[in-house]
């Protein structure tokens, strides 16, 4: 989309601190993501992966560097601001059990601000998008992890934000039901003109970027997709 902003990374590092020492999984990453284009992040395990997604996100905070969504620091945007600009969706779906699948879905759109009968009518409409129309009125204990997941991906998705961040979004699924699910994340990306960055050890979803990238020893390394 012309006149898009990107996502930034500059110079960005975390570490943590152990028994004993000090971990850095992160250490001087730089790097612009743009919108209408899929990355892939792979890595073992424990290589920072999810740390990386989270401070893209800005639900984590960098030990030195920033994220910028064009001239503006993630961590200065207000939860309004985010939920506008950046959806956010993981291995777990983390639904509330106490509202309804459709108010679960509601949520962030009623943290950006829409009026209840707003956040409804989106709602409804991604119900229908993610092929759960029928559900809108249960409770969460009565869906599948299928089915869970795409709640999740409803909720991140409903403000047709700039950026989709996704931490191993398939990493609980079985196979045909994550694989369903990320053509139904791509379609959504592309209708929308979203930038994805999904977080995976799955080398299949991994080939369904157009850009994969390997977290190793704390650095971002290019790969072929």
């Amino acid at each position: 989309m012309e006149g898009s902003l990107p996502l930034r990374v500059v110079q960005l590092t975390k570490t943590f601190s152990g028994s004993s020492d000090f971990i850095t999984v992160l250490q001087g990453i730089e790097y612009s993501f743009s919108r209408q284009k899929t990355y892939a992040i792979t890595g073992a395990s424990g290589s920072g992966k999810s740390t990386f997604i989270h401070i893209l996100g800005g639900l984590d905070q960098p030990t030195t560097g920033t994220v910028m969504l064009g001239n503006v620091s993630v961590s200065s945007l207000t939860a309004q601001e985010r939920a506008l600009k950046i959806g956010l969706v993981f291995q777990y779906p983390y639904l509330i059990k106490e509202i309804s699948v459709l108010e679960n879905i509601m949520i962030t759109a009623i943290i950006a601000g829409d009026s209840w009968s707003d956040a409804q009518r989106k709602a409804l409409e991604l119900l229908k998008r993610v092929g759960l129309a029928a559900m809108g009125s249960w409770e969460v204990g009565r869906l599948s992890g299928g089915q869970k997941q795409r709640v999740a991906l409803a909720r991140a998705l409903i403000t047709k934000p700039e950026f989709l961040l996704a931490d191993e979004l398939t990493g609980s699924l079985d196979h045909e039901t994550g694989l369903e699910v990320m053509e139904l994340v791509l379609s959504c990306v592309k209708e929308w003109q979203m930038g994805l960055i999904i977080s995976t050890h799955n080398p299949e979803i991994a080939r369904m970027m157009q850009l994969v990238f390997s977290l190793k020893d704390g650095i971002l390394i290019a790969t072929e997709s």
